[in-house]
């Protein structure tokens, strides 16, 4: 029924005569009015004021919203709930009225989106009515006024406790931030207060009976609305386009109608998203070609006109100006990361989505997602972790929980094959070394035969050799190997027992003669008389006197 009632006079707004614009700006916020300059001044100075409590509270530095916040002043018009608009949010609200309970709610709803990661319930749900009465006047921040009594439930007496009564204010965002690092109550309440969860929490049952709540001043901005708020008249169609753009927040159907009666690259971004609502991208792509063309100031039209390009050259461009001119949406690093090939690139891109919108359940799925394909699984873990925090619902964490544990028996399994996989490589290079030794060992022998015999003649019987007084040790075997060394060889004898005897032959000219140099096709039996005497260079035990053939 609101909107409706809105309904009917925006277009009368839209129909009637030309009228005065004005506007202030101080991010994130724009107020603009067709009323007077005060109107502008007052509603700004109390946005300003209320981001300010809110940092002051949650230990947050100049906090901002995941979109600038436009509110439109008019006379005679409802307040209309904060909807994502053409390249805002937007939401009117009239000129002699102060900001709603349910405004004051979204606007500290949006606020703790886009600046903390997610708490329990309990404490964002106190929070968010807690600031629900957030009286300012002036430079005066007054918060702790009382919500009606049916309201006065535990989430919001906890945080009322925790926020206004002295003995905890001053250590409060010490607490906040232990849940937001996933903290639990009971760890919370001790790093904070030095007491444990049951004994707070028991203290809060008290403090529900208690029939009179306090209030406390929070630090203000020095700001007087009067001298440091300037208004500007707004140029052209601006009024108007915002109008639009509260019809298009809403989901009117009037919305292209609005839109089609300006001029402007505002109207003209407004005209283009219409147009992809009704799935007319040719008309969207012209439309959002000359917004482009005309320097737009719009993330969202510039991320829309990457998503309908055709290359990803264009693509790129668009996206990584979108994430220029709008550095707390996430969107353009997704979709730039989609863009690439290389895991390592998606990964760094999707870490600054997560970054700026921590809370985004999606882009921490992507993430942990491309992680285990690059066989990351600790980081997986992490963003697995991080989408769990980021679960709006009991059951979506759990889910997020079950999808990190897997990631955590991926690690195990990886880790193991790795080893295995390792381990097969070393044994493979180590075959592959042998082989090629072995190799180069039999060419060696084979040049040596050539040398010997280039004509490959039959080798001559092998007759018995001696050299020198037979006396001496002697080994009886199979004749396994005959090694050329140039001018010397080198015997291997396999014994009964199995055991190689390598023995040094000192002058092989004529051994050389019937044995080929290498491992013997046929063992041959011998007897071998030898002179025992180490020799560490060949790794013989003795030189050979005698070799007896059977």
């Amino acid at each position: 029924m609101r909107w409706c009632v809105l309904f009917l006079a925006l277009t009368t707004f839209l129909q009637g005569a030309e009228e005065r614009w004005v506007s202030a700006k101080s991010a994130p916020f724009e107020v603009l009015s067709n009323a007077d300059d005060r109107a502008v001044r007052e509603k700004l100075a109390y946005l300003e004021q209320f981001q300010e409590a809110f940092g002051v509270i949650l230990g947050k530095k100049d906090p901002h919203l995941l979109w600038p916040l436009r509110v439109v002043v008019m006379k005679n018009v409802q307040e209309s709930e904060i909807r994502l608009g053409r390249d805002a949010y937007i939401a009117s609200v009239p000129e002699n009225a102060p900001f709603s309970t349910a405004f004051r709610k979204q606007l500290v709803r949006m606020l703790l989106d886009a600046n903390t990661n997610r708490m329990p319930d309990s404490i964002e749900n106190g929070l968010i009515a807690l600031f629900s009465t957030l009286d300012v006047e002036g430079t005066h921040i007054t918060l702790g006024i009382a919500v009606p009594p049916a309201e006065r439930n535990r989430d919001w007496t906890r945080m009322h406790l925790l926020t206004v009564n002295p003995d905890y204010a001053g250590r409060t965002r010490v607490f906040f931030n232990n849940l937001e690092q996933g903290g639990d109550f009971d760890l919370a309440y001790r790093n904070a207060f030095q007491k444990s969860g049951a004994e707070v929490e028991k203290q809060i049952d008290a403090y529900m009976q208690a029939s009179g709540f306090g209030t406390t001043l929070v630090s203000a901005k020095p700001l007087n609305a009067n001298r440091d708020i300037r208004t500007a008249e707004v140029e052209g169609d601006g009024g108007k386009v915002a109008l639009a753009d509260l019809l298009l927040a809403a989901g009117s159907p009037q919305a292209g109608s609005a839109y089609g009666k300006l001029k402007g690259l505002g109207a003209d971004e407004g005209k283009a998203l219409v147009a992809l609502k009704e799935n007319n991208e040719r008309e969207a792509k012209e439309l959002l070609d000359g917004v482009i063309e005309g320097d737009s100031k719009s993330a969202r039209a510039w991320l829309e006109f990457g998503l309908l390009q055709a290359g990803p050259a264009k693509a790129k461009i668009c996206y990584e100006t979108a994430a220029r001119l709008n550095p707390f949406w996430g969107e353009p690093y997704r979709q730039l990361a989609l863009l690439e090939d290389d895991l390592n690139v998606q990964i760094r891109l999707l870490k600054k989505a997560t970054a700026v919108e921590p809370r985004n359940i999606e882009f921490w799925q992507s993430l942990a997602k491309v992680d285990v394909a690059a066989n990351n699984y600790v980081e997986a873990a992490k963003a697995w972790a991080g989408a769990e925090r980021a679960g709006a619902s009991p059951e979506q964490r759990l889910q997020m929980q079950e999808m990190r544990l897997k990631a955590e028996t991926q690690r195990a399994d990886f880790a193991e094959s790795e080893k295995k996989r390792v381990a097969e490589e070393e044994a493979s290079d180590l075959a592959r070394v042998k082989a090629e030794s072995e190799a180069a060992i039999h060419r060696a022998e084979a040049a040596a035969n050539k040398k010997l015999n280039p004509e490959g003649k039959p080798l001559p019987k092998t007759v018995e050799w001696w050299n020198g007084d037979a006396k001496g040790p002697k080994v009886e075997g199979s004749l396994m190997r005959f090694d050329c060394l140039g001018t010397s060889a080198r015997v291997a004898v396999q014994g009964p027992d199995g055991k190689l005897v390598e023995l040094l032959v000192t002058d092989p000219a004529q051994l050389m003669k019937t044995l080929a140099c290498g491992v013997q096709k046929t063992a041959r039996p011998v007897l071998v008389q030898y002179n025992a005497r180490a020799d560490a260079k060949f790794h013989t035990a003795g030189d050979v006197v005698a070799i007896e053939f059977h």
